[in-house]
């Protein structure tokens, strides 16, 4: 081989190396422009008395997993809004989404609410800062490198003494890809969500219509002591919503519901949260009991 064909065999090859180096710092720079596109668009909205935001737990959406989405809630001092069942008055927040084909949005994790006691309503809900998780699932058919554009059609009300609705439409774009972090922002954010989702119990029990009261036994282990015990029942209209009257027989617990007004008919079972306010940090925790006397074929809701 001459010198002269050789110099130029080098050459070239160094053409190529530095033309594949220069492709893959440009691929480089174009993700972590298409990172920065992505995450631009997650800004909040301020409306009145609530500031709401659609936010990811991670940086990217990955084919076959499941990634947690949230509606951030930022409510302005004394306001609040609603729990799936909202109590005496107000209306649970709606989430209509529009998705790619291959996402899909489960309904909302509904986290452990808060009490509200106005005058002689009993309402249900979120104040302060709260987050409304909501599992995506994407599809094994998820392009990787492709852009996933998600936007949700929120819907409130936030109420103090009165109440004003409220709507948004939130947009997010997220990138497919292989791997997915957590972002630093958001981590505690969905942590603190985590820990207030109601634990299952292994409690059993029944519910039955005792006159203008409706009673429901609950026995197992570690039922909590009745000194600050409370209820949230999920199902509307069956209960009445200020706090029940909570008693102990040996080993199991009875709570003592006013009957709900609107009441007409049993129904098929009960799903209820139990609340020990006096441990602080505790999650709450979930148990479906069956309506005595309910119709076969009663609805759950």
């Amino acid at each position: 081989m001459s010198p002269r064909f050789a110099s130029g065999l080098c050459l070239a090859r160094s053409l190529i190396g530095a033309i594949r180096i220069g492709a893959i710092l440009s691929g480089m720079i174009l993700i972590g422009a298409i990172a920065t596109c992505a995450e631009s668009v997650a800004a909040p909205v301020q409306t009145e008395h609530v500031r709401v935001a659609l936010i990811s737990e991670k940086n990217a959406l990955v084919p076959g997993q499941r990634a947690w989405l949230g509606l951030r809630l930022v409510h302005e001092p004394h306001w609040h809004t609603y729990w799936i069942n909202p109590g005496d008055s107000g209306l649970p927040t709606k989430l209509a989404w529009h998705l790619p084909a291959y996402l899909q949005a489960d309904e909302i994790a509904w986290p452990t609410p808060q009490r509200f006691d106005v005058g002689t309503l009993s309402n249900f809900g979120y104040s302060g800062k709260a987050l409304l998780p909501v599992a995506l699932e994407v599809a094994p058919t998820a392009k990787r490198g492709s852009i996933a554009h998600v936007s949700v059609d929120a819907k409130w009300l936030v109420c103090r003494e009165q109440c004003i609705p409220g709507k948004a439409t939130l947009k997010l774009s997220l990138p497919i890809a292989a791997t997915a972090v957590t972002h630093s922002r958001w981590q505690h954010v969905f942590a603190a969500a985590r820990a207030a989702q109601p634990l299952p119990s292994a409690w059993s029990g029944s519910a039955r219509l005792a006159g203008d009261r409706i009673e429901v036994a609950l026995s197992g282990a570690d039922l909590p002591s009745t000194d600050q015990l409370d209820a949230f029942v999920v199902q509307r209209q069956v209960v009445g919503y200020e706090r029940p009257r909570a008693r102990r027989d040996g080993d199991s617990v009875t709570f003592d519901f006013a009957r709900s007004e609107y009441f007409s008919a049993p129904p098929a079972a009960l799903d209820l949260l139990i609340v020990d306010g006096g441990r602080a940090g505790e999650a709450a925790r979930s148990v479906t009991v069956p309506f005595a006397g309910a119709e076969a074929g009663s609805p759950r809701h």
